[in-house]
């Protein structure tokens, strides 16, 4: 009887066992996930340099914050866009972008570099020479693509003049 009650617990055990295993982990989608935001940067750069505001917003989650140096926060992103539309009316411009590392957890990512902008006023005036470092974060949207959700830079000079 001792054996025969043995034998049942254990096999009451094993059963057990068997149903509660552990679920398989996730794929590992880091490097296409770096791949992306690497991707978004490069979108966001080709658009600036276009002087389209629209395709720059398209990077934008639609709560983006932006916190430019020596200036208020930049809230949501019909207001990122409307602030490069009367960037780019004042001004004509370009600009260089490194990302220096880009990291993934999740639905987040983050990305960090170094900027220069050169920029002339439209009405007339000496170009100037801006550059800084910048650093992002991105959300994971419903639909699987990535986002700008914050973002800074800082700014390495006041806007030298070039050639005076």
């Amino acid at each position: 009887m001792l054996r025969t009650s043995t034998l049942l617990r254990l096999a009451v055990v094993l059963a057990l066992a068997a149903c509660t295993r552990t679920p398989a982990p996730p794929p590992d989608t880091s490097e296409a996930d770096a791949a992306a935001i690497r991707q978004l940067s490069d979108d966001w750069l080709a658009a600036y340099n276009a002087a389209d505001a629209d395709a720059a917003g398209l990077t934008y989650a639609e709560d983006a914050l932006s916190l430019p140096p020596d200036g208020p926060p930049v809230m949501g992103r019909e207001a990122l866009v409307q602030r490069l539309r009367d960037f780019f009316n004042e001004f004509s411009a370009s600009q260089t972008a490194t990302v220096d590392e880009v990291a993934v957890t999740g639905d987040w990512g983050m990305a960090r570099g170094t900027w220069s902008v050169r920029q002339t006023p439209k009405t007339g005036g000496a170009e100037q020479v801006r550059s800084g470092k910048w650093m992002e974060l991105y959300r994971r949207q419903a639909d699987g693509s990535w986002k700008t959700w914050r973002w800074m830079w800082n700014q390495a000079s006041a806007g030298a003049e070039v050639g005076g």
